[in-house]
């Protein structure tokens, strides 16, 4: 703008020798000359101007589309930081489910172990009991079979007291 605002002034200085008559030919052809170059400047700076008109056009559409694109990676990065804000929640929440599950697991692991404990000592209880029936029972065959005595003899070695009277062996001493 400056240099514009130079050459409009040396035009106009030119224009004013030219007006202010009794110039020399010489004088007049050379301020012809100026006013050519003057011309020609002025052409150059128009031209210079229209090319920094329309680069400052493409710069304004650039920046408008730099704005857009700024305002739409705004509304992403909001929308990522939503999202990560619930993706972290989620995530304590499933921490917390881990936690517990965790603890239940413990718990069961506890109890299962208990469990065993009792099922082994109730197993060696019905191995004693196993044990002491199987004597018991044995105990009582022996004792069945000396309470089980051929006819006509008695535990005690005298007389023919285990028959009734049809010959039939006496069944109230059996168990």
């Amino acid at each position: 703008m400056a240099r514009r605002m130079q050459m409009l002034g040396f035009l106009g200085a030119v224009v004013c020798t030219l007006a202010l008559g009794g110039c020399k030919d010489k004088e007049k052809e050379r301020a012809l000359v100026e006013a050519e170059e003057a011309r020609t400047e002025l052409s150059k700076v128009k031209a210079d101007l229209t090319r920094t008109r329309r680069e400052m056009a493409d710069l304004r559409k650039e920046l408008d589309a730099a704005k857009e694109t700024r305002d739409e990676l705004h509304l992403k990065v909001e929308q990522l930081v939503k999202e990560r804000a619930g993706v972290a929640a989620a995530a304590e929440q499933t921490q917390e489910t881990v936690r517990a599950l965790t603890a239940q697991s413990t718990e069961q692991s506890q109890s299962v172990e208990s469990l065993q404990k009792e099922i082994k000592q109730l197993r060696t209880l019905i191995e004693t009991q196993q044990a002491l029936i199987a004597e018991q029972q044995a105990t009582i065959a022996e004792l069945r079979k000396t309470l089980e005595l051929p006819a006509g003899t008695t535990a005690g070695g005298g007389g023919t007291q285990g028959q009734q009277g049809g010959g039939e062996p006496n069944k109230a001493n059996e168990p």
